[in-house]
């Protein structure tokens, strides 16, 4: 019983600590503060997802994007979705290629494993005037698997592409 008691009190004085520094996870800040480590300033983000340019043969490509598009950003509020004409921004993707190839083949030039890769873009212009606000440049993520799970590869990667062009729109250096 002594030990529980010592316990809580170590985590409630842990927790006034973290929140005393300002310490917040994840998604957890006040809902009216604009994220600092965003790319782009507070005017212009209120964005809508204009066009997913997708030349592959992958049907399922586009709208899985632009499901974990929405969904990261908002996660980390990026921006917030509107429709075109309220918008301040537009954002662009433009999907270069999508492949799946052997990486490592056995004897009988069977695969062993395999490698999904996408090249990928992201262009954010300013609604007013299309002026370019943000260009990631060509992006690659490459995911290895298994036969019998390129579905899952399939996941992986796009999550993967997903998170780091999120990563790469709250640099600022």
């Amino acid at each position: 019983m002594r030990r529980l008691v010592l316990n809580l009190a170590l985590l409630a004085a842990l927790a006034l600590a973290l929140c005393g520094c300002g310490y917040t996870f994840t998604g957890m800040g006040s809902p009216d503060a604009e994220d600092a480590a965003s790319r782009l300033a507070p005017e212009l983000r209120h964005m809508t997802l204009v066009r997913v340019d997708n030349p592959t043969t992958e049907a399922w490509l586009e709208p899985r994007l632009r499901s974990l598009i929405r969904d990261e950003f908002n996660r980390r509020r990026l921006v917030t979705w509107t429709e075109k004409s309220k918008a301040t921004s537009l954002l662009t993707i433009v999907i270069k290629r999508y492949s799946r190839a052997t990486s490592i083949a056995g004897q009988q030039d069977q695969s062993v494993k395999l490698q999904a890769a996408i090249t990928l873009s992201f262009r954010v212009t300013r609604a007013s005037d299309g002026a370019v606000i943000y260009d990631s440049g060509e992006q690659t993520q490459t995911e290895s698997y298994y036969p019998g799970d390129s579905d899952g590869a399939d996941q992986r990667i796009t999550d993967l592409t997903v998170r780091r062009m999120a990563d790469l729109m709250t640099e600022n250096y």
